[in-house]
């Protein structure tokens, strides 16, 4: 952060963005992970039970990657004796609120696997409009948080108009 009384004071400074490189990549991994073990549960896992525990537990992961790393790099890397706040509190100023709701989101997700019926994809439509609103409230979530609200949605997809546990979804391969 440039210093009080300078032409830039209370603005952050970079000297290059080769360290955002490594970030990037560890975060386009979970998004590769996400999008094609999704997509591969969602098409030939034949058990309803199993594809959507599995693509909620997903979405949780894909979740808490984003929201974990992106915690850790504003508390170990935003430190500046310039800066009026900390790195923990530039997160949570920035991130807090969509963290709050995705986590929610995502709470709600594992609690759709309780429930059979209409109540749970509803309950799945629901985390997955809360992953949506995340998402709008802080784009750079977006990586991870996209790719986690298509899970969710697979996942409650998977669970309309089908019985109990061990169902097998009639659109699903082997």
């Amino acid at each position: 952060m440039q210093p009080p009384g300078s032409e830039g004071a209370g603005t952050w400074i970079c000297s290059d963005g080769i360290g955002y490189l490594g970030m990037a990549g560890i975060l386009g991994i979970m998004w590769l992970v996400v999008v094609v073990v999704g997509s591969l549960v969602a098409l030939f896992v034949s058990h309803d039970r199993p594809a959507r525990l599995s693509l909620v537990l997903l979405a949780a992961s894909s979740t808490a990657w984003i929201l974990g790393l992106t915690w850790y790099g504003s508390t170990t890397h935003v430190q500046d004796e310039h800066a009026p706040m900390t790195g923990a509190e530039y997160w949570a100023d920035a991130v807090g609120p969509a963290a709050l709701i995705s986590a929610i989101g995502v709470l709600v997700g594992l609690l759709s696997l309780v429930p059979t019926g209409p109540f749970s994809w509803i309950l799945g439509i629901v985390a997955t409009v809360m992953l949506i609103v995340a998402t709008v409230l802080q784009p750079g979530l977006s990586i991870n948080l996209i790719p986690a609200a298509g899970v969710l949605a697979a996942a409650a997809v998977r669970g309309i108009g089908h019985g109990g546990p061990g169902t097998k979804h009639p659109h699903a391969v082997a």
